[in-house]
């Protein structure tokens, strides 16, 4: 299969209340072309903040924090930005209002959509969230499709599952924890592709990673036709 090469990652950055400048370390030296992002802060400027900290990690900021529940996406200057949704899913009473951004983007030529997600504590709220997701995805109508985010719960659970049977779940040859940092015990972190093959995975583990989020970040490279 020819075609570009993409290096795509998901990091929870924990509201950067570790240490935001290790963050910014740890993207700068993956290079990534796409970045889902979560829990980025939402708060007293927080667009403004979420530009300027995208300029700090050598990217671009192109939607999400505030709007969407922290959740937000980031792209390399190389990759152009044709299109960006932020969508702000179901509200469940007593829980954190949850959201995802979305994009059509374009690396040489080749288009593909990708999509920035962090789905809930409840796993009843999850299993309704994937579903609005699924819709707003296929909306999209793009042959190669790139999610990232955290799931809230482990691959074997029912909404890792489902999407699971939508995507390929570039991890799950690989059963490494991305979370905590401090005590490593689940992967609850993911990249799905639908549309591209998953050329490699891996969660990233430095000693800025342990200094800069409760998360470990997930990264994968991805040939699209």
């Amino acid at each position: 299969m020819t075609g570009i090469e993409l290096r795509v990652v998901s990091y929870n950055v924990r509201g950067l209340r570790n240490d935001g400048a290790a963050v910014a370390r740890v993207l700068r030296e993956l290079d990534p072309d796409v970045v889902f992002i979560q829990e980025l802060p939402r708060v007293v400027l927080w667009r403004g903040r979420a530009a300027s900290f995208a300029r700090r990690a050598d990217l671009l900021y192109a939607a999400g924090g505030g709007s969407t529940g922290g959740t937000a996406l980031f792209t390399a200057v190389r990759v152009d930005l044709r299109e960006v949704q932020e969508h702000r899913l179901r509200r469940t009473p007593g829980l954190t209002r949850r959201g995802v951004v979305l994009a059509r983007l374009e690396k040489d030529g080749v288009a593909f959509g990708a999509g920035s997600l962090h789905l809930g504590l409840d796993a009843g709220e999850r299993a309704r969230h994937l579903t609005d997701l699924t819709g707003l995805v296929n909306r999209l109508d793009l042959p190669a499709t790139v999610l990232g985010g955290g799931l809230n719960e482990p691959p074997e659970a029912s909404t890792w599952t489902r999407l699971a049977s939508q995507y390929a779940d570039a991890g799950a040859s690989d059963p490494t924890p991305t979370y905590s940092v401090a005590r490593p015990r689940r992967r609850v972190d993911g990249i799905f592709v639908r549309g591209a093959e998953v050329t490699s995975y891996r969660v990233v583990d430095t000693p800025d990673v342990r200094a800069a989020s409760d998360h470990f970040p997930v990264v994968a490279e991805l040939r699209l036709a």
